[in-house]
């Protein structure tokens, strides 16, 4: 009866080295700068959105879902005078935002009057 209580210590601390070493989202959407980064690595090339500023409109459950928590938003992407209008999902894979192209075009308005 004894062995049984150190056993079980042992299996618990066994359980809690295993667990992932993930921190939680800092909040339910991407701010900012963590959308422009998580842009930038979807392109591939963080010059393309040198000088430019990205701002979230209205977002929604990402349809075709394929990570916990998966969000599509419209996005503006503003580059000097110019800007775009475009859609993106955005999940939080543990350790920072990650953004990918939207199946949810449907259910986002565009354009959106969030970004106007």
């Amino acid at each position: 009866m004894r062995t049984a209580l150190p056993v079980a210590a042992l299996c618990l601390a066994m359980l809690g080295a295993c667990a992932r070493d993930e921190r939680p989202a800092p909040s339910k959407l991407p701010d900012a700068a963590q959308a422009h980064a998580a842009l930038a690595d979807m392109f591939g090339d963080p010059s393309l959105l040198e000088g430019a500023s990205v701002i979230l409109g209205t977002c929604v459950a990402a349809l075709e879902a394929t990570h916990a928590g998966q969000t599509a938003c419209t996005v503006k992407v503003q580059t000097g005078a110019g800007s775009s209008e475009t859609q993106a999902d955005f999940y939080w894979n543990g350790e920072r935002w990650v953004a990918m192209p939207s199946q949810s075009q449907d259910k986002l308005p565009f354009p959106d009057p969030k970004l106007k």
